[in-house]
């Protein structure tokens, strides 16, 4: 899926009722290379360095803030999921969100 304005517009929209719908404290945009599976990610993203995964774990879920939506074009996939959780700290990406225990509240695609 290509992030045009008018997709950009309608997965804000989404992210937005389910921020409400789900009660969960953040919401954010994932873009992956697998296929997503509804409910809790039972992996974490990892730390990469100049493009090399260096296979040391991160405290949870990297995700675009639904916020920021103009960043997640930096990211490789085919996949989309929006994904929420309780509890979260910035990333060092622009836009970046690393959300713990993360949960897929809905697969876009």
């Amino acid at each position: 899926m290509k992030l045009t304005n008018e997709t950009i517009k309608m997965l804000k929209e989404k992210a937005e009722d389910l921020r409400w719908e789900s009660g969960k404290g953040v919401i954010g945009i994932r873009v992956q290379d697998v296929p997503f599976e509804m409910g809790a990610m039972d992996r974490n993203s990892h730390i990469w360095d100049d493009g090399d995964d260096t296979g040391e774990e991160l405290d949870g879920v990297c995700a675009v803030s639904y916020e920021n939506l103009q960043y997640a074009c930096q990211y490789y996939g085919e996949h989309i999921a929006i994904i929420g959780g309780d509890h979260y700290e910035y990333g060092e990406d622009a836009g970046e969100i690393i959300i713990r225990d993360a949960e897929v509240l809905e697969i876009i695609c």
